[in-house]
């Protein structure tokens, strides 16, 4: 397997010849409803952003853990304390490159190595509980359902380990094409089932108990002459809902399977990498230019589709309470977008206090706070506040724009 398609993602058209310059959408001038007030900020060690695939916010009660590459693992405290030895309850360094992670079980927290450990920390202290050699770099972040852990390595192989010993219980391999993206999406489980999105464009379901294979079938087929024409990787995560398995190929498609026998509901031409949501009202996704749609996933009809961010290098989107979806791009811009029409509603430029950092690696949400980390190894919480515009045009209702859109005002173009 070749690692990375040239630098991860970050310049997928530069990969051939003759060169494609990809030009970032100017932003249209907003006068925004929301503010980002900086509750605290932790800074640990500097990574490159294909190194942070797999790396994820966890949250527990009045906690939040997180992990950076060079194998530090922090766990802080939530609302702010006002000093650095008040804030981090806890921060181990351990010996090994930290590449996914952190996910919960019980009282543990499991993580994944670049040299091929799966390990498990103490939540109290982050002491190390157990750890499991695996055959190389893991991944994908672990899934953990019925005492079972699964977990992917870069090499193709999908283990499934005890969550509270770490004995390895079954092992399967698939076979992997010549290129393809760096990460690994992580299994979804569903009722003893386990489905799985290779890297060979093909979608596989396994028992959870035996790692017996139910079915498999070919979303996308490779084409092109070129090993990276014909890279198909399935990189975003899989979504099951309504009795329906959606998955989203890279170089393919966006399909609604039948979990029971891989069997075709709908496709759409639509290729992306970044993971998607889903809500009882549409599917939404960011295709690999960055344009994002949202789709009724029941028959795939699109319902909108938002090309204001074409070329910004998008994160994964995550929902922001009921109604937006909020959108990190690689400039260091938090977007939000209206869920029923695709409206650029808010936007906010975020920057740590050394300057401004321009990758955004994860960000998460939990009611009017975010979450946010950065390659420069910056760990920022910030709660969403009304801005002074809005406060000033809309004094009858300071925090209706925290569950409603709100009518931006565009006047002219801006880098």
């Amino acid at each position: 397997m070749i690692g990375v398609a040239c630098a991860l993602l970050a310049g997928l058209s530069a990969c051939s010849s003759p060169k494609v310059v990809r030009v970032a959408a100017p932003l249209m001038e907003m006068s925004s409803p929301y503010q980002a007030h900086k509750d605290w900020q932790l800074q640990v060690d500097a990574f490159n952003y294909s190194d942070s695939e797999g790396l994820y916010f966890g949250r527990d009660g009045d906690a939040v853990y997180f992990g950076v590459p060079s194998g530090t693992i922090t766990k802080a405290l939530i609302q702010p304390q006002g000093s650095w030895t008040d804030q981090v309850v806890w921060q181990k360094k351990l010996s090994e490159a930290v590449v996914s992670g952190p996910s919960f079980y019980n009282n543990t927290l499991i993580v994944g190595t670049a040299k091929g450990h799966l390990m498990a920390l103490s939540q109290s202290d982050g002491s190390i509980v157990w750890q499991t050699p695996m055959s190389s770099e893991v991944l994908s972040r672990a899934v953990i359902e019925d005492g079972m852990i699964f977990v992917r390595t870069v090499d193709g192989k999908l283990y499934s380990v005890n969550a509270e010993t770490g004995e390895v219980n079954w092992v399967v391999e698939h076979p992997l094409p010549n290129l393809s993206l760096r990460g690994i999406a992580p299994v979804t489980y569903d009722d003893g089932t386990l489905y799985v999105g290779w890297e060979s464009g093909k979608v596989e379901a396994l028992d959870a108990l035996t790692g017996e294979q139910r079915w498999q079938v070919a979303v996308v087929i490779p084409r092109g002459r070129t090993d990276l024409e014909r890279m198909v990787d399935i990189q975003a995560a899989l979504i099951m809902r309504g009795g329906r398995l959606f998955v989203l190929g890279y170089h393919g498609k966006l399909v609604a399977l039948n979990p029971d026998n891989g069997n075709l509901y709908w496709a759409k031409e639509i290729s992306g990498f970044r993971d998607f949501l889903i809500d009882p009202q549409a599917l939404y996704v960011v295709d690999d230019d960055d344009i994002v749609y949202a789709i009724d996933y029941v028959n795939g009809t699109p319902l909108w589709k938002q090309e204001g961010f074409k070329y910004r290098q998008l994160a994964d989107p995550i929902f922001y309470g009921e109604h937006q979806l909020l959108l990190a791009d690689d400039l260091g811009y938090i977007h939000w977008v209206d869920k029923l029409d695709g409206t650029a509603v808010a936007r906010v430029k975020l920057g740590s206090d050394y300057g401004t950092s321009e990758r955004i690696v994860r960000v998460d949400a939990v009611g009017e706070r975010i979450f946010v980390q950065d390659t420069d190894g910056f760990n920022t919480a910030y709660t969403i506040q009304p801005s002074d515009w809005y406060r000033f045009n809309r004094p009858q209702d300071p925090l209706g724009i925290m569950t409603q859109a709100t009518e931006p005002k565009h006047t002219k173009d801006t880098p």
